[in-house]
């Protein structure tokens, strides 16, 4: 698993791609592997905990890969929980200790790793963000492993009158015994966005857009277009809403269209700079011929132009990957520099197409992929990566480690039946 690219779009945040350090930052599989023979894999692994290199850390998974790492490196858990006590208490741009080290904890306290939950239990009875633990851990651990700690979150509700209470656990599990919480759960909404033109026929809204006066009404109206049957008329009106500046809620009603956006969509794509340049490619991603394998080769070169915005590629691939042909294979090469991008989210889509474009060359890095960070790249290599007496094992370690996803595990076990029904005589 040889890295061949160069290291020219590190920043500053990142270690080299060829690095053990850089590699378990990006949640590579190739770093999950060096770590078991690396002695220095502890202490980088405690460095990736207090720092969180993901680059969205709203969609960017760590928690099982490091929580097996930690696991399998028997790694000791209390330090890490201890840093529940310690690590800033507000997030900021460049600090997220507290939710990854706590993600990691619920990851090793769903497969039952005893000192992971231990530590959670205490901070959820010592610590100061106390309910955004207890409610992480509700969701996913066992009853048992939490509901027993009533009597001491009883004991502090009342610094929790300001709580935003929902109808999830635990507070529908103690419900039943507290009448505090039972008043507070059957009163709880989620809260609703207005809708002022619901009621209102779409040719009024198309009147309205039409309307210099009432352009303060053309987000709201467009967001109410958007959940509407697919409007054409709204082409005509582009470039008139687009001289009050950008609008995501155009975009989102444009790309309702579907293929009927396609035309527009082509002329945008191919004018620079047009604000509409985004929407464009994503309507062509999605609805796109053979012929526009060009115009998304091209948004790659644009979304490079981006640096400190690494979102958006996976669009892209998946639209050449569903488009294939000649023009689209065009895009290998650069699945080698995307494959490196700490934007691990997006590792999938780069996976899946490979799979599509190019199978024999997928293969090194379904192997690979086995060991990801992202359950959706674990899952496509569990389902297409070579059968080898190394992935074999692996595959059997996914099928049986409870820290696994389920559909991941599910993923292992079909592959295994499949392999072992195959080889009988």
């Amino acid at each position: 698993m040889s890295d061949d690219t160069d290291d020219s779009t590190d920043t500053w945040r990142y270690a080299g791609r060829r690095t053990l350090a850089g590699a378990l930052q990006r949640g590579l599989g190739r770093g999950a592997l060096r770590a078991m023979a690396d002695p220095a894999a502890p202490d980088l692994i405690t460095h990736c905990l207090r720092r969180d290199h993901r680059w969205d850390w709203q969609v960017d998974d760590r928690a099982v890969y490091l929580a097996r790492l930690v696991r399998d490196l028997e790694m000791p858990v209390e330090p890490i929980a201890d840093r529940l006590f310690t690590a800033p208490a507000e997030q900021s741009d460049h600090d997220n200790e507290f939710e990854n080290t706590l993600e990691v904890l619920e990851a090793l306290g769903r497969a039952g790793a005893g000192d992971a939950v231990d530590g959670v239990r205490r901070y959820i009875r010592e610590g100061d963000r106390w309910l955004d633990v207890l409610e992480k851990v509700a969701a996913s651990w066992p009853c048992e492993r939490w509901e027993d700690l009533y009597p001491s979150v009883a004991a502090r509700l009342a610094s929790a009158a300001d709580q935003a209470w929902w109808r999830s656990p635990p507070w529908t599990t103690w419900a039943a015994r507290d009448a505090w919480i039972a008043a507070r759960v059957a009163t709880a909404r989620r809260p609703v966005s207005p809708r002022p033109f619901a009621d209102q026929p779409t040719t009024t809204l198309l009147a309205r857009l039409r309307d210099p006066a009432h352009a303060r009404d053309h987000d709201p109206v467009l967001r109410e277009l958007r959940r509407r049957p697919p409007e054409p008329a709204l082409l005509e009106l582009v470039d008139d809403l687009l001289a009050g500046g950008p609008r995501a809620a155009l975009s989102a009603a444009i790309r309702r269209l579907g293929p009927a956006a396609l035309p527009a969509a082509r002329d945008w794509a191919a004018t620079p700079e047009h604000p509409l340049t985004w929407t464009a490619l994503r309507i062509l991603a999605a609805h796109g011929d053979d012929t526009d394998a060009a115009a998304l080769i091209a948004g790659l070169d644009w979304l490079d132009g981006r640096p400190d915005d690494l979102c958006g590629y996976d669009v892209l691939v998946e639209g050449l990957a569903r488009i294939g042909g000649p023009a689209a294979v065009d895009v290998l090469p650069r699945l080698g520099r995307l494959w490196f991008s700490p934007h691990s989210f997006e590792r999938s889509d780069y996976l899946r197409a490979w799979v599509a474009l190019d199978p024999a060359g997928a293969s090194r890095f379904l192997v690979e992929g086995l060991w990801d960070c992202e359950a959706g790249v674990r899952l496509l290599a569990a389902r297409h990566a070579p059968l080898t007496d190394t992935t074999r094992e692996r595959l059997c370690h996914l099928r049986d480690d409870p820290i696994e996803t389920a559909e991941v595990r599910a993923a292992a076990l079909t592959r295994l039946a499949g392999a072992t029904a195959t080889a009988r005589p």
